[in-house]
């Protein structure tokens, strides 16, 4: 059981949300009392991964494939997949932007996981699994139960406040995935 965080990185800098993806992922992990696996897609600049354990991650993959330097959410999907089975994960997060909105519903349906979009705070509880999110263009909150084994959420971005904690560092895990065709 590990909590999943996507990563998104351009042009090898991660981007300033990933930060505040894994330290509200880490917030999830205690109240499961497990790992934060932050997985990025594509080559990053040194010193990125240190910066994502100071915020809770546990463990730190990176994909690369030259297939995959540009976003392509078919084949995103297939390596998230694959991820999400090798760790085992049972939470996946994912920024509530353009790439977080075309790779949850996808990985939803393959992973028959549910889903909750845009969620702004942390789970109520891990049983049942209840987050809110806003609704009606913000005007309004609801508060979603997801019931699956498998849950996943995007995150609006700079809703939660960060907690920047001191983790230990490790090295990223080398991971290999069977390419999607292109």
């Amino acid at each position: 059981m590990a909590i999943l965080v996507y990563t998104e990185n351009w042009d090898g800098k991660l981007k300033k949300a990933s930060y505040e993806l894994v330290n509200y992922a880490h917030a999830i992990a205690q109240m499961y009392n497990t790992e934060v696996i932050a997985l990025t897609i594509g080559k990053t600049e040194a010193g990125a991964f240190e910066a994502l354990a100071k915020y809770g991650a546990s463990k730190l993959v990176q994909v690369t494939n030259e297939k995959l330097n540009n976003f392509v959410a078919q084949a995103y999907t297939d390596v998230i997949a694959q991820a999400c089975a090798k760790y085992n994960a049972t939470v996946l997060i994912f920024n509530n932007n353009f790439t977080g909105r075309s790779l949850a519903p996808r990985l939803s349906v393959r992973l028959k996981a549910g889903l909750a979009s845009g969620a702004n705070a942390l789970p109520s509880g891990t049983e049942p699994f209840v987050v809110r999110r806003k609704i009606y263009t913000g005007k309004a909150f609801v508060d979603t139960k997801i019931t699956s084994d498998i849950k996943i959420l995007t995150l609006n971005p700079r809703r939660i406040l960060l907690q920047f904690r001191l983790r230990s560092k490790k090295l990223p895990a080398k991971f290999h995935c069977r390419m999607p065709k292109l």
